[in-house]
């Protein structure tokens, strides 16, 4: 049972993310969990070889030897995982751009209560609560709450994001598989938080630019609809607006 459990969480890790960083951290926790599982083998064969025959290393009580052995080794294993986890911690710093040789492509994300806005700026849309993400390319996030503060949250990309008003963070993150992701906010952010739920959408560059050109087509966003969608509410469905302005993230941050 034990086996069957572990190899059916062994291929979730695998199989189950789409974005590099969560691909990354999972190889991370896979070797470390490899690496601990050989550890245990190879601590169980010297312990069976020691102990087969007590009689035989008798002597071996109160030795200095076995001491020392029991206080390296453990302090061994700490330390090479320690340093495998902090040099993997800098490799996977969300802050840095993972390609310099390829422009990202920048989201806007600013939270309301109760709901999601992304921004493409250099596209010139605006959705609520669905977002569409070219794979195999670069991503840049700005994120910024309208309100209190908030986290965004979508662990097949593998990232959460904290935001609060005044303050701009940033991060990168490379989609790298097709398909379906929903992200959430994991902060109580009210009574409407449950609402503040998002579909993530990974698709080829060429659906990516379809669903690009259909959002131009739709309602052109104004100052009306800020001071509507500003309020506090949630939507039962996405909704998607032409933007004429591409600094629209800025303006609302320069308003609070």
């Amino acid at each position: 049972m034990f086996f069957q459990n572990y190899k059916y969480f062994i291929n979730i890790i695998k199989i189950h993310f789409l974005g590099l960083n969560r691909i990354l951290e999972n190889k991370l926790l896979l070797n470390t969990i490899y690496l601990i599982f050989l550890i245990l083998f190879l601590m169980l064969i010297v312990f069976n070889f020691l102990y087969q025959d007590i009689k035989q290393y008798i002597f071996l009580i109160d030795s200095t030897f076995i001491e020392t052995i029991i206080w390296i080794i453990p302090t061994l294993i700490i330390f090479f995982i320690s340093f495998y986890t902090i040099k993997s911690s800098f490799y996977l710093n969300p802050f840095k751009n993972i390609y310099f040789n390829i422009k990202p492509l920048i989201i806007e994300i600013i939270s309301l209560n109760w709901k999601w806005g992304f921004i493409f700026p250099y596209q010139k849309i605006l959705s609520f609560n669905e977002i569409c993400i070219p794979i195999l390319i670069p991503i840049k996030l700005f994120i910024i709450s309208n309100s209190i503060m908030n986290s965004l949250c979508i662990p097949k990309v593998g990232f959460q994001l904290y935001c609060m008003t005044n303050c701009i963070k940033y991060a990168y993150f490379l989609p790298l598989k097709h398909g379906i992701s929903h992200g959430f906010s994991s902060n109580y952010s009210g009574v409407g938080y449950k609402y503040m739920r998002i579909n993530l959408f990974l698709v080829t560059k060429k659906t990516f630019f379809y669903w690009i050109n259909i959002i131009h087509n739709s309602k052109v966003f104004n100052i009306k609809n800020y001071n509507k969608i500003i309020k506090k509410g949630f939507f039962y469905y996405s909704k998607f607006f032409n933007i004429r302005n591409n600094k629209v993230f800025f303006i609302i941050f320069k308003k609070k």
